[in-house]
């Protein structure tokens, strides 16, 4: 799955959002994320992807084990929802 969303933020109040984004679908989905240089790299349980902070954007990809790929749409209806509620 991939998701890209423009902002017009700079890169470190992006960052800093890029965390609230990676809160609030923590608590949803119980993963875990880490900063590696403008990547913020979430994982856990049948999830594995990174959000990529850049001068303009932001985009996440993440790949979904079987167990989640079922419930693909929702997935990436919850994330565009936390992407536009934090990059607004």
């Amino acid at each position: 799955m991939r998701i890209r969303r423009s902002h017009t933020l700079g890169i470190e109040e992006a960052r800093r959002r890029a965390d609230l984004i990676a809160a609030d679908l923590a608590g949803r989905f119980n993963l875990q994320s880490r900063w590696e240089g403008d990547q913020l790299r979430v994982s856990g349980t049948g999830v594995d992807g990174r959000l990529l902070v850049e001068h303009g954007s932001v985009e996440l990809r993440v790949r979904l084990g079987l167990a989640l790929k079922l419930l693909e749409g929702p997935i990436h209806a919850e994330i565009k929802r936390a992407m536009a509620e934090h990059l607004a």
